[in-house]
């Protein structure tokens, strides 16, 4: 068997730091399978882990937090069906065993790029559509960074539901928001929320926000009465792909900062989404909501957007693509 070639973190810093390396091929234990990796989706969870800010893991580790490949031994699959799994770190490498309870199925339909880049972007949208809030009850939606990998998502189920969908951008993003059948909504002209309230007649069911800090006081605003915002991240934490202490405290200090008295005045509501926290706690929902993404996309009813493929090898390049924010779409990894 070949070597299994992996990106290995020994400290942290910038991109430099994604260090290529040999290692021998691991050996799955009881319930678990052996992957023989095709495709990896590149996160922005997988710049902070680089970064040294993201909880729990700490060097040595392999980034890596979503993975499509074929099994080659282990429980519950037989050899060179094609899965996909949320693996959260180790996926950039040629070989990966994980738990054979987070492995599903990648319809025949699907490319391997294809079904990576839906892991972890498609599985957090689907959730937060169906599970945090009251979809069938969801009219009129907002969406944070229309234009990157979840808010593309977002965008296409919000249409897939039915609902009137406003996404927020800049440049030519806001013409990938209209293709997406999603109103663009330009943040660098006016108050967003002055501008969503205006042309929904009145504010927004729900607003998917993934940035945080004082964007998150726009989102309660560009509210309807009995709204609810759900974060789901803090890019805005970020300046270029590097990590900004004083960026970060001054975005955690001039948050809204809402108390369960404020929350009921308000005639609004607030739900954080954290997928590991979801995958954990319910795993019977991982599973069937990761198979149903694949199903919407092998049925064409949403389209995986894939900005470049690039080699293992070229994974710092990758970094610095995701961390300055110039991608289109979703980064993949092909070991």
């Amino acid at each position: 068997m070949e070597a299994n070639t992996k990106i290995l973190v020994t400290e942290t810093g910038g991109p430099e730091k994604l260090n290529l390396v040999d290692a021998p091929v691991p050996v799955p234990a009881a319930g678990e399978v052996l992957l023989r990796v095709e495709a990896v989706g590149v996160a922005f969870a997988d710049v902070i882990m680089r970064l040294g800010f993201y909880p729990g893991v700490k060097v040595p580790f392999t980034p890596g937090y979503e993975v499509v490949g074929r099994v080659v031994s282990g429980d519950s699959f037989a050899p060179g069906v094609r899965v996909g799994a949320l693996t959260v770190t180790g996926g950039y490498s040629r070989y990966l065993v994980v738990p054979a309870g987070d492995c599903v199925e990648v319809p025949a339909a699907l490319s391997s790029a294809q079904a990576a880049s839906l892991v972890l972007n498609g599985l957090t949208a689907f959730q937060m559509l169906t599970r945090c809030v009251a979809q069938p009850s969801v009219q009129k939606m907002l969406v944070w960074g229309a234009a990157g990998g979840v808010g593309s998502v977002l965008l296409e189920l919000g249409r897939h539901f039915g609902a009137e969908t406003y996404g927020v951008a800049s440049g030519p993003r806001l013409e990938h928001v209209r293709e997406l059948g999603g109103i663009p909504v330009d943040r660098t002209r006016g108050d967003v929320a002055e501008t969503v309230r205006r042309e929904s007649g009145g504010g927004v069911d729900v607003v998917f926000d993934g940035v945080g800090g004082p964007v998150a006081a726009t989102s309660f605003a560009a509210l309807r009465p009995g709204g609810l915002v759900v974060l789901f991240g803090f890019q805005s934490g970020l300046e270029g792909g590097k990590r900004d202490l004083f960026k970060i405290m001054r975005n955690t200090l001039t948050s809204p900062i809402k108390t369960a008295q404020s929350i009921f005045m308000s005639g609004r509501g607030l739900r954080g989404y954290l997928i590991t926290d979801w995958k954990q706690t319910h795993a019977d929902f991982y599973r069937a909501d990761l198979a149903a993404v694949f199903e919407l996309a092998a049925s064409g009813r949403i389209s995986p957007l894939i900005d470049r493929e690039l080699p293992l090898g070229e994974a710092a390049e990758a970094h610095r693509l995701i961390g300055g924010g110039r991608n289109v779409g979703k980064i993949i990894l092909c070991p």
